[in-house]
């Protein structure tokens, strides 16, 4: 809750947790209500540790082969493809981290007050 007190402090109009679908698949419902496109910026995006280490070694969820389909969501996808950490995009392992939609005017203020808070330390802007 500290999480969400913080994000509507600083003007989130869309936030969702990030679960099955991945970070790529709750993008694009967020994307959807609004008809807003994401880029990514994939170097930015919070990893858990041994993450790429699994990813290397062949080890996926069952359920990333299917998320890959919502690809369309990412308007940098040409670019982004590239990145050895892309399929982690439509990973469902998340154990429900926050994506939220808060003004760019805001965003370095808001990504402070997350992290003194204690509420997401690793926060970031991914896109």
């Amino acid at each position: 809750s500290r999480a969400a007190s913080v994000l509507r402090e600083h003007g989130a109009c869309a936030c969702t947790d990030i679960t099955g679908f991945g970070l790529i698949g709750h993008l694009l419902e967020m994307c959807k209500g609004s008809g807003a496109t994401a880029s990514i910026d994939l170097q930015s995006v919070p990893l858990y540790e041994g993450a790429m280490e699994c990813l290397e070694m062949g080890i996926t969820s069952s359920l990333q082969p299917a998320n890959t389909r919502l690809r369309r969501a990412v308007a940098n996808h040409e670019e982004a493809r590239g990145a050895a950490a892309y399929p982690l995009l439509f990973d469902p392992q998340t154990a429900g981290g926050l994506l939220a939609s808060v003004p760019r005017a805001s965003a370095a203020r808001c990504l402070e007050a997350l992290r003194s808070s204690g509420a997401a330390p690793r926060c970031a802007v991914v896109g």
